[in-house]
């Protein structure tokens, strides 16, 4: 009984350490862009047949509102431009990508990120301090208290 539960220990280790890796593998690679940017910059990709892309664009618009200067959106509808969304290997949307100043890919989120997680990266990205963050970051752990 040990053996198999430490087998499924080790298997889990090893899958999360693979899904990791890839990950890190496809940031990478992409190619730089946005290069000499002031500010980072978000590339939100969505399509008119996302579901979910109508809570993501609220969540964007959150944060754009809080940080009005501290960072650059840009929205690329993925059904009309195939070759950005083909460039970033965009399979799901939303698909939200972090660039640096530098035109490195920092941070890809596949699927829905709420504006606390898109805060807590931008924050890390522009070095923002996270005490000295607006509210929307800490709106979950207020309502838990």
């Amino acid at each position: 009984m040990i053996e198999r539960l430490a087998l499924v220990i080790v298997l889990a280790i090893f899958c999360g350490a693979t899904y990791y890796g890839l990950r890190s593998l496809h940031i990478r690679r992409m190619k730089p862009a946005h290069a000499g940017a002031a500010a980072p910059t978000l590339l939100y990709f969505r399509g008119d047949s996302c579901a979910v892309c109508p809570a993501q664009t609220r969540a964007i618009d959150q944060l754009a509102s809080l940080w009005p200067d501290s960072l650059q959106i840009e929205r690329i509808d993925a059904e009309h431009d195939m070759e950005t969304a083909a460039r970033y290997s965009v399979f799901t949307l939303p698909t939200t990508i972090w660039i640096d100043g530098d035109g490195r890919v920092r941070q890809v989120n596949y699927g829905l990120a709420d504006a606390d997680k898109l805060g807590r990266q931008l924050s890390l990205l522009a070095a923002i301090k996270l005490d000295q963050t607006p509210s929307v970051l800490n709106s979950k752990s207020a309502q838990s208290a």
